[in-house]
């Protein structure tokens, strides 16, 4: 009888015999993996209604019994129970996931309170985790059954919090055996799988102390400290800052327990689970994983499947394009993760910025790759000809030593030397695709390779002919001009039609909907209506709308910071812009999001056709908008693609620079204001411009006229805050501005503090004011009740 096994944490796979089996559709493994993972006997209109959400009743269960048949024809009659009505998974069916549960079971069940861990125990747990490879079916999406991804995904994370408490209790049994090099490699797991855990962290300093790698220790709070910082922004917990300072002073005693997780029973399962000890930044958010769902690229995905799946005998080019942060990489990763689910060797490699003069670079990733990785990677090794070998080994020359007896190359310059190279590495790359299915080599942001890595590519690509290879690329429209070489190797290949282009574009509103509906926080939806926010903040853009997601905490705040990655990204725009398109971009960051042609023209100095120039170029850049007035007379504005990308703008300009444009914007403010607007309509711009920019004399007489314009519209708190930003500034008027701060106070019933300022505007007002002010503060007394003082 045929043996079935099923591997589902990590990339899913089905093995008959111990030899890996392909089925023909996505929807076979999830069906398989959903009946093995539920453990029960379904009903055949439940698994469809599953699978098939979007059609109707006699369409879904047509198509369930196509891959019900598909799926029993691969496993050769094996594995699956399945009558007219319902489908079960046959027990005999090995599955990796029950062996990793069983070894926890084994654990929990053996008889002592679950915080204590035995050498039986650790037999158990070590069992277990040997089984989990990877995040539960890592990779694998289906894209019309949200309710499957949803089951999927739910499952991945109880998961990975199983093998954390298991990868914990481990730590600490290994531990109190004093086994300490054997928890130091379970502790470096912990933080591994869930980095964002200061426990984990703590263990691992400490044992790191405990075995005399005290430098290994510090080196281990720094990490903590910068993965803290890049994911959530925040310092280490009070704990964890006093074990370093305490290894760090060498005040640790040896031996010492190891800081403890606190734990108490969760749902009856006898299961342990984290008491409340995470402050609220280390709850891991869903939409910090890097896995979302894949939306709004439907009709690509669709065009790569079905390109893919018709490779025969000759292989073919696939090129994804579109701006930074279109989402190439993620589109084709995804690709990559189900070619490899249908059994397809897959081959990866990234060009990057600043190797243009790195020969070959991308290449000798994917060999390095081929070579060096994997015990199935080396067994094909022995498939490939020593004449390829040798050639190979003139870009990784450490294959000479590890393999001897090749024969030696013929020098360069020999006649058809290039010739024989560049056809022993593509036969090379051709055989380490060889498998069942058609094998993939990706190359990431093309834009940058080397001269030399794009010989060798459009050689490759000329002789897809014969060569079942499916090579995908992707590049940045806006880095590659009309006539570049890249773009003639595309258009050759098209017209021998072994090649084609997919051009990305950003999501709409649709799209992004249904990626944040398929997003949780700590298990709780984002809540209805952010998502118009989202759009108009990223304006569509996956990779700033993932890095927005990524930024949401428990709480959902509402003022985002931008994240790092994303500073990045806008970086790179910037680069391309003109000195004086720079100057009138830092110029309209110091006015604000949205900045008049005037006020720009007059503070950044610049002529009218200098102007002019420079903000065509800003325009055609996509780094700002004209805005379009209902009324046209009032004039031309413009505002900025984004204002993170302003707040960008204004962080980049030096300080000395700073205080130069701040004086110029509040100068063109009080001579020419803002489309005929009064001084005193727009006096708190005036003064914080004159502030920002060093004029604290002049910045604190126009928050006074700021506060008294505030006070005239019954804007109480903002004429305190505009008068006590005045007196800041050392403004002359001590008196008349704490007495005005009294008065306003009076109103809104703060009458403590109104006497505070009363009594401050008494003791620095002159003589002939005394008298009003202390008829203010009797006043006060008397709304008070202290009628003696009063």
């Amino acid at each position: 009888m045929s043996r079935i096994n099923l591997f589902l944490l990590g990339s899913p796979r089905i093995e008959k015999d111990g030899v890996p089996i392909t089925v023909d559709t996505r929807k076979a493994v999830a069906l398989m993996a959903y009946i093995a993972v539920t453990g029960k006997v379904h009903q055949r209109d439940t698994l469809a209604a599953l699978l098939w959400p979007d059609v109707d009743r006699t369409r879904a269960r047509a198509a369930f019994r196509r891959t019900l048949s598909t799926l029993n024809k691969a496993l050769g009659g094996a594995g699956l129970l399945a009558d007219r009505e319902s489908v079960r998974l046959d027990e005999a069916v090995w599955v990796d996931l029950n062996a990793f549960q069983a070894g926890l079971a084994e654990w929990r069940n053996h008889g002592h309170p679950s915080p204590d861990v035995c050498s039986k125990c650790v037999k158990a747990l070590t069992a277990s985790v040997i089984h989990y490879q990877d995040d539960f079916m890592k990779g694998f999406t289906l894209r019309d059954s949200p309710d499957f991804d949803d089951w999927q995904f739910a499952q991945s994370e109880s998961l990975k919090r199983e093998l954390v408490h298991a990868l914990e209790r481990l730590v600490h049994g290994h531990r109190d055996q004093v086994d300490f090099q054997q928890a130091i490699e379970f502790a470096r797991r912990w933080t591994a799988v869930d980095p964002l855990d200061e426990s984990a962290h703590r263990q691992l300093m400490d044992l790191y102390f405990q075995v005399g790698q005290r430098s290994a220790a510090l080196r281990q709070y720094r990490a903590c400290v910068r993965i803290l910082d890049q994911e959530l922004g925040v310092a280490p917990l009070e704990e964890t800052a006093q074990l370093y300072q305490t290894i760090r002073e060498n005040r640790l005693s040896p031996a010492r327990p190891g800081p403890q997780r606190q734990t108490v029973p969760s749902d009856g399962r006898g299961v342990e689970s984290d008491a409340p000890t995470h402050s609220p930044r280390e709850i891991l958010v869903s939409g910090r994983r890097s896995n979302y769902p894949l939306v709004g690229r439907s009709a690509e995905w669709e065009a790569l499947s079905q390109t893919y799946q018709a490779i025969s005998n000759d292989g073919f080019l696939m090129i994804i394009e579109g701006e930074a942060g279109i989402g190439k990489t993620r589109l084709a990763e995804e690709f990559l993760a189900q070619a490899k689910t249908r059994g397809a060797a897959t081959i990866s490699a990234r060009c990057y910025e600043g190797e243009a003069n790195l020969a070959y670079a991308p290449f000798v990733e994917a060999l390095r790759r081929i070579f060096e990785h994997g015990e199935d990677r080396n067994k094909r090794v022995e498939e490939f000809s020593l004449d390829s070998i040798g050639e190979a080994a003139r870009l990784l020359p450490e294959l000479r030593a590890a393999h001897k007896g090749l024969p030696d190359s013929p020098p360069l310059d020999s006649p058809g030397a290039q010739a024989r190279f560049f056809e022993a590495i593509s036969q090379v790359f051709l055989e380490a695709c060889r498998g069942p299915v058609p094998g993939v080599l990706f190359i990431d942001d093309l834009q940058w390779a080397d001269e030399a890595s794009l010989d060798l590519l459009n050689y490759m690509v000329r002789r897809l002919q014969g060569r079942p290879q499916f090579i995908v690329a992707t590049w940045r429209a806006d880095q590659l001009p009309e006539g570049h070489r890249l773009r003639l190797m595309l258009a050759d290949a098209k017209r021998s039609e072994v090649a084609s282009l997919l051009s990305l574009k950003r999501l709409n509103l649709e799209a992004l909907t249904e990626l944040v509906s398929n997003i949780s926080v700590d298990g709780t939806p984002i809540p209805a209506g952010l998502e118009e926010r989202l759009f108009n903040e990223t304006d569509g853009l996956p990779f700033f709308l993932v890095e927005y997601l990524k930024s949401i905490t428990k709480t959902l705040e509402t003022n985002w910071s931008m994240p790092t990655s994303v500073r990045d990204l806008l970086l790179a725009r910037l680069a391309t812009v003109s000195q004086t398109g720079r100057q009138l971009l830092d110029t309209a960051a110091v006015i604000g999001r949205s900045f008049e042609y005037e006020t720009l023209r007059i503070a950044s100095g610049r002529s009218d056709d200098e102007t002019v120039e420079a903000l065509e170029e800003l325009l055609s850049h996509g780094l700002i908008n004209e805005i379009n007035w209902t009324e046209p007379q009032e004039g031309l504005a413009f505002d900025f693609d984004h204002d993170q990308l302003r707040s960008l703008v204004y962080e980049e300009i030096s300080q000395a620079r700073l205080r130069l444009l701040h004086n110029r914007v509040a100068d063109s403010l009080v001579n020419h204001g803002l489309r005929g607007r009064r001084e005193a309509d727009h006096a708190s711009l005036i003064a914080r411009h004159f502030h920002l920019a060093g004029q604290n004399t002049r910045a604190a007489e126009y928050f006074e006229t700021a506060g008294i314009h505030a006070r005239a519209l019954f804007a109480n708190t903002e004429a305190i805050a505009h008068f006590r930003l005045a007196l800041q500034l050392d403004h002359e008027a001590i008196a008349s501005l704490n007495q005005a701060i009294g008065d306003l106070q009076v109103l809104q019933g703060e009458y403590s503090q109104a006497r505070v300022n009363y009594e401050v505007a008494a003791a620095n007002c002159n003589r002939s004011e005394e008298a009003l002010i202390e008829r203010k503060l009797g006043a006060l007394c008397h709304r008070r009740g202290e009628w003696e003082l009063a």
